[in-house]
Protein backbone atom coordinates (compact mmCIF):
# COMPACT_ATOMS: atom_id res chain seq x y z
CA UNK A 1 0.00 0.00 0.00
CA UNK A 2 2.38 2.21 0.53
CA UNK A 3 4.45 1.73 -2.41
CA UNK A 4 1.29 2.30 -4.56
CA UNK A 5 0.47 5.59 -2.65
CA UNK A 6 4.06 7.04 -3.10
CA UNK A 7 3.59 6.53 -6.64
CA UNK A 8 0.21 7.73 -6.97
CA UNK A 9 1.19 10.98 -4.61
CA UNK A 10 4.31 11.16 -7.12
CA UNK A 11 2.44 11.08 -10.33
CA UNK A 12 0.08 13.55 -8.90
CA UNK A 13 2.60 16.00 -8.24
CA UNK A 14 4.94 15.48 -11.51
CA UNK A 15 1.50 16.05 -13.42
CA UNK A 16 2.49 19.90 -12.17
CA UNK A 17 5.37 20.24 -15.11
CA UNK A 18 2.98 20.46 -17.57
CA UNK A 19 2.41 24.04 -16.33
CA UNK A 20 6.76 24.52 -16.32
CA UNK A 21 5.99 24.65 -20.27
CA UNK A 22 2.30 25.63 -20.44
CA UNK A 23 1.75 28.45 -22.73
CA UNK A 24 1.24 31.45 -20.82
CA UNK A 25 -2.44 31.73 -22.03
CA UNK A 26 -3.12 27.92 -20.58
CA UNK A 27 -1.81 29.15 -17.01
CA UNK A 28 -4.49 31.86 -17.43
CA UNK A 29 -7.21 29.83 -18.57
CA UNK A 30 -6.48 27.87 -15.40
CA UNK A 31 -6.32 30.68 -13.10
CA UNK A 32 -9.67 32.44 -14.21
CA UNK A 33 -11.33 28.72 -14.45
CA UNK A 34 -10.93 28.40 -10.82
CA UNK A 35 -12.34 31.48 -10.17
CA UNK A 36 -8.99 33.30 -9.00
CA UNK A 37 -9.72 36.16 -11.79
CA UNK A 38 -7.07 37.33 -14.68
CA UNK A 39 -4.08 36.03 -13.92
CA UNK A 40 -1.71 38.90 -13.26
CA UNK A 41 1.11 40.07 -15.15
CA UNK A 42 5.08 39.97 -14.82
CA UNK A 43 7.99 38.44 -15.09
CA UNK A 44 7.64 37.65 -11.22
CA UNK A 45 4.14 36.24 -11.11
CA UNK A 46 5.46 33.82 -14.00
CA UNK A 47 8.98 32.96 -12.62
CA UNK A 48 6.76 31.66 -9.77
CA UNK A 49 4.33 29.66 -10.99
CA UNK A 50 6.40 27.93 -13.53
CA UNK A 51 9.11 27.13 -10.32
CA UNK A 52 6.91 26.16 -8.74
CA UNK A 53 5.87 23.73 -10.90
CA UNK A 54 8.99 22.69 -11.03
CA UNK A 55 9.09 22.25 -7.80
CA UNK A 56 6.27 20.19 -7.19
CA UNK A 57 7.08 18.00 -10.25
CA UNK A 58 10.71 17.24 -8.61
CA UNK A 59 9.30 16.58 -5.86
CA UNK A 60 7.03 13.73 -7.76
CA UNK A 61 10.16 12.46 -9.19
CA UNK A 62 11.63 11.86 -5.35
CA UNK A 63 8.54 9.98 -3.98
CA UNK A 64 8.21 7.57 -7.60
CA UNK A 65 12.25 7.16 -6.57
CA UNK A 66 11.62 5.90 -2.75
CA UNK A 67 8.55 4.04 -3.61
CA UNK A 68 11.15 1.33 -5.09
CA UNK A 69 12.74 1.33 -2.29
CA UNK A 70 10.87 1.60 0.68
CA UNK A 71 12.47 -0.64 3.22
CA UNK A 72 15.70 1.61 2.49
CA UNK A 73 14.31 5.22 2.73
CA UNK A 74 11.73 4.14 5.50
CA UNK A 75 13.40 6.84 7.65
CA UNK A 76 12.80 9.26 4.61
CA UNK A 77 9.44 8.61 4.51
CA UNK A 78 8.47 9.16 8.03
CA UNK A 79 10.15 12.90 7.58
CA UNK A 80 8.15 13.50 4.55
CA UNK A 81 4.40 12.09 6.46
CA UNK A 82 5.99 14.67 9.48
CA UNK A 83 7.15 17.75 7.01
CA UNK A 84 3.61 17.16 5.00
CA UNK A 85 1.33 17.33 8.10
CA UNK A 86 3.13 20.54 9.19
CA UNK A 87 3.60 21.67 5.27
CA UNK A 88 -0.61 21.53 5.37
CA UNK A 89 -0.89 23.78 8.36
CA UNK A 90 0.90 26.01 6.74
CA UNK A 91 -0.52 26.40 3.82
CA UNK A 92 -3.74 26.76 5.46
CA UNK A 93 -2.12 30.02 7.39
CA UNK A 94 -0.50 31.51 3.84
CA UNK A 95 -3.83 30.83 1.87
CA UNK A 96 -5.82 32.78 5.12
CA UNK A 97 -3.78 35.27 4.69
CA UNK A 98 -3.44 35.75 0.85
CA UNK A 99 -7.15 35.73 0.77
CA UNK A 100 -7.66 32.59 -1.35
CA UNK A 101 -11.25 31.29 -2.08
CA UNK A 102 -12.43 29.44 0.82
CA UNK A 103 -12.92 26.52 -0.97
CA UNK A 104 -9.20 26.48 -1.90
CA UNK A 105 -8.08 26.66 1.62
CA UNK A 106 -10.45 24.06 2.49
CA UNK A 107 -9.30 22.03 0.51
CA UNK A 108 -5.42 22.32 -0.18
CA UNK A 109 -4.04 22.27 3.41
CA UNK A 110 -6.29 19.51 5.07
CA UNK A 111 -5.75 17.59 1.75
CA UNK A 112 -1.87 18.05 2.46
CA UNK A 113 -1.83 17.20 6.01
CA UNK A 114 -4.06 14.50 5.59
CA UNK A 115 -2.38 12.78 3.11
CA UNK A 116 1.02 13.45 5.06
CA UNK A 117 -0.93 11.55 8.17
CA UNK A 118 -1.95 8.53 5.35
CA UNK A 119 1.48 8.26 4.60
CA UNK A 120 2.86 7.94 7.93
CA UNK A 121 0.14 5.70 9.02
CA UNK A 122 1.46 3.16 5.59
CA UNK A 123 4.88 4.09 7.01
CA UNK A 124 4.51 2.38 9.92
CA UNK A 125 1.96 -0.72 9.13
CA UNK A 126 5.27 -0.98 6.37
CA UNK A 127 8.05 -1.06 8.96
CA UNK A 128 6.06 -3.18 11.16
CA UNK A 129 5.54 -5.68 8.69
CA UNK A 130 9.35 -6.06 8.17
CA UNK A 131 11.67 -7.72 10.34
CA UNK A 132 13.88 -5.22 10.60
CA UNK A 133 14.28 -1.19 11.04
CA UNK A 134 15.80 1.44 8.61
Amino acid sequence: MLVVLLRLLGLLDFCASIAVVAPRAWIGACHEWLGLGPFPSGPLVEYLARCTSVWYASYGLLLWFISCDVERYARLILCLSYILIIQGAVIVGIDLAAGMPGWWTAIEGPCCSGLGAILLLAGRGSRQGTSHHA
